[in-house]
């Protein structure tokens, strides 16, 4: 009989020693949660306030930090490609504010300003230097016809 009454009372230190190191492995894991969350937050902080700096700094010409120069840089790109994403769609991007328009639009939904695709234009100036070639062309072949 003793040794039943041992074996119990060692089952039950151990399941209150497993029921404590649960108890704490949750505590531990909702705490390490809570630092994440937190820090996620101080992060999203920061980011914040880079975009304000940024707005505030990012006509300067000559920027304090390189960063500005490239983000710069890397929205132009961005906007460009945006630009050939809606050419692609057979969309327009607005001269005036950048909204994106049917293809067939002739003015802005938006601001109601005359929509050209950039695509579009630069296809008239090639047209334009080949109908030139063309050109010189025929009046080559005219003169040796002469």
């Amino acid at each position: 009989m003793d040794f039943f009454n041992k074996l119990g009372d060692v089952i039950t230190e151990t399941g209150k020693d497993v029921s404590q190191k649960v108890s704490d492995l949750t505590g531990i894991a909702r705490l390490n949660m809570d630092v994440r969350k937190r820090e996620d937050f101080v992060k999203k902080q920061y980011t914040e306030i880079g975009k304000q700096y940024y707005e505030l700094h990012k006509e300067d010409e000559e920027p304090f930090f390189e960063e500005i120069k490239l983000i710069r840089e890397t929205l132009q790109e961005i906007d460009e490609l945006k630009i050939q994403i809606a050419d692609l769609k057979g969309k327009k991007k607005c001269p005036a504010c950048g909204t994106v328009n049917e293809g067939d639009a002739v003015y802005c939904t938006k601001c109601g300003a005359k929509c050209e695709s950039i695509f579009q234009e630069e296809d008239s100036e090639e047209q334009v230097e080949d109908q030139k070639e063309e050109e010189i062309i025929i009046e080559e072949i005219k003169e040796d016809i002469k």
